[in-house]
């Protein structure tokens, strides 16, 4: 169960987002938080968006098989929340949905109760969750 603070910045995550890009570009931003106007905006681009609980977020569906760009993005910010175990870390960001990716998904889709179950699909929910744990969490 989150906790009230948690709950409250979730809320405010939308308004926040206009700013977020310069923020984010700015020394001290993470590797997944630095990719920001890169790669998620080219996965947002190249497939396009949806506006979702004040966010955009990507309409592209990954599972199993998927690659490219979207993917790779995928796999920093799992990295960024620390759902990838210490022993797959190393060449775990190749832009393909392999097993790695799949069970890290799972684990993460898991741990923040996503709403559908953990079934290894990064859809809405999932994107909005991890887009929500990297950037305001």
């Amino acid at each position: 169960m989150k906790t009230r603070t948690a709950r409250i910045r979730t809320a405010w995550a939308g308004a926040l987002l206009a700013t977020a890009a310069a923020f984010l570009a700015g020394p001290g931003a993470t590797a997944a938080q630095a990719s920001w106007g890169g790669e998620l905006q080219q996965c947002k681009n190249q497939y396009g968006s949806e506006h979702y609980m004040g966010w955009d977020i990507p309409t592209v569906v990954l599972g199993k098989g998927s690659g490219g760009v979207c993917v790779r993005e995928l796999q920093l910010e799992l990295l960024e929340v620390g759902a990838v175990p210490a022993q797959d870390v190393p060449g775990f960001v190749d832009g393909i949905f392999g097993t790695k990716t799949y069970n890290a998904v799972v684990a993460f889709q898991r741990r923040v109760a996503i709403q559908g179950g953990a079934d290894g699909i990064v859809g809405r929910y999932t994107w909005h969750s991890l887009i929500a744990h990297v950037y305001f969490e």
